[in-house]
């Protein structure tokens, strides 16, 4: 009889001890994840207002405004359209080109589209519907022959040589191509055609 209440007391108490030891580790999970969802909602929170990154990509880089100086090299390149030739000159920023940007390089050079902008080099590009400098047009002033050349921005021709050899005096097709403008490549094939109507 003795020996049944001690088991029976002694099963009382490792009960009680049981369900102590399983409501203490109950209690110590519950604070636990509460806790972490308090800590996710306060990050979740902080993200919101824009003040902490969920990823950790680096910053794009802010480049520092590039401008041009005294050393900056201007290059000018230009495409004759009728004739299909290029001119490139180069040359170093004026006082007035010196510390801008590259918008207002556009804006200062409006015609122009910038192929290349550096601290070092100012690439600017421009088609000419026209012809280049290189080559001469023979038209008709006065009745007579002119010799004449392209402008090299291609806004017009200006006159070299005004000889005396009448229009009027060669044949029907040479003096229709003279009115027209005859473009000639060389001085050299200036000078032939030059011999063949003044002789």
């Amino acid at each position: 009889m003795y020996i049944g209440r001690k088991s029976l007391f002694l099963g009382m108490v490792a009960l009680m001890m049981l369900g102590m030891v399983m409501g203490y580790s109950y209690t110590l999970l519950t604070e636990m994840f509460q806790d972490e969802e308090r800590i996710g909602n306060e990050q979740a929170q902080v993200n919101k207002a824009g003040t902490l990154s969920d990823s950790f990509e680096p910053l794009a880089a802010v480049e520092p405004s590039q401008t041009t100086s005294q050393e900056t090299t201007f290059i000018f390149e230009r495409m004759y359209k009728s004739c299909g030739h290029n001119s490139i000159t180069y040359r170093s920023a004026t006082a007035q080109e010196t510390g801008l940007s590259r918008g207002q390089i556009e804006d200062m050079h409006s015609s122009w589209e910038i192929k290349e902008f550096s601290p070092s080099i100012v690439w600017l590009f421009e088609e000419i519907d026209g012809y280049c400098p290189n080559h001469y047009i023979i038209r008709e002033k006065d009745g007579c022959i002119a010799i004449y050349r392209p402008d090299k921005d291609g806004q017009g021709v200006y006159l070299i040589h005004q000889t005396n050899i009448e229009v009027a005096l060669l044949n029907a097709d040479i003096q229709e191509r003279i009115r027209e403008g005859w473009v000639v490549d060389s001085i050299e094939q200036l000078e032939l055609l030059m011999e063949s109507w003044g002789s």
